[in-house]
């Protein structure tokens, strides 16, 4: 009598953090259907670190000649150029001078959103604790660009880069038909 070889054990299937339970499960599920807004997501996020840090530095460097509020007003000027074409290459995949100047001019509007919100909380903040510290109104900037993160991603995609979700602007040997200056 032969004895059958033992059955071939198959090694369980690791659980999946995210296998149907949890509150982002529905979130996070809808969001890998999404592999294009993933990737302005992630680009975004990349984009949004880098320019808080160059914000900070900014504001850090200026603040003890300037005073808090055109400290953080000229950073964010500064940086908004950078946010914006950091944002058209690395989360909306534009790598041409087609539209720039235009997406420029829209960003420097999406910016104006983050510096109301940050000159408002430095404001409040002073009024609550005028001696606060650098580390403190640093702190109270970066919050405030947090709180406005999710209302600059939605309007970067749907109006300042709005063309990539219908198609257009992703041609490389785009013509620009606006006043783009010959920088990028």
């Amino acid at each position: 009598m032969t004895a059958a070889p033992p059955p071939e054990l198959t090694p369980a299937a690791p659980a999946s953090i995210d296998a149907g339970r949890g509150v982002f499960s529905a979130p996070l599920n809808w969001l890998r259907n999404k592999p294009a807004l993933m990737a302005q997501l992630r680009g975004f996020v990349f984009v949004a670190g880098v320019c808080t840090a160059i914000s900070m530095t900014l504001f850090a460097l200026l603040r003890p000649s300037l005073g808090t509020q055109w400290a953080n007003t000229i950073s964010l000027v500064l940086c908004s150029v950078l946010n914006t074409d950091l944002n058209r290459r690395v989360s909306f995949g534009l790598h041409t001078r087609h539209l720039w100047w235009r997406d420029q001019k829209r960003g420097v509007g999406v910016m104006l959103l983050a510096l109301a919100m940050t000159t408002g909380s430095l404001w409040i903040l002073h009024q609550l604790s005028p001696n606060a510290s650098m580390g403190v109104e640093l702190a109270v900037i970066v919050l405030g660009n947090i709180a406005s993160a999710v209302t600059r991603f939605v309007l970067l995609r749907y109006w300042v880069f709005r063309r990539v979700r219908h198609g257009g602007g992703t041609q490389d040997g785009a013509v620009a038909n606006d006043d783009a200056p010959a920088l990028l």
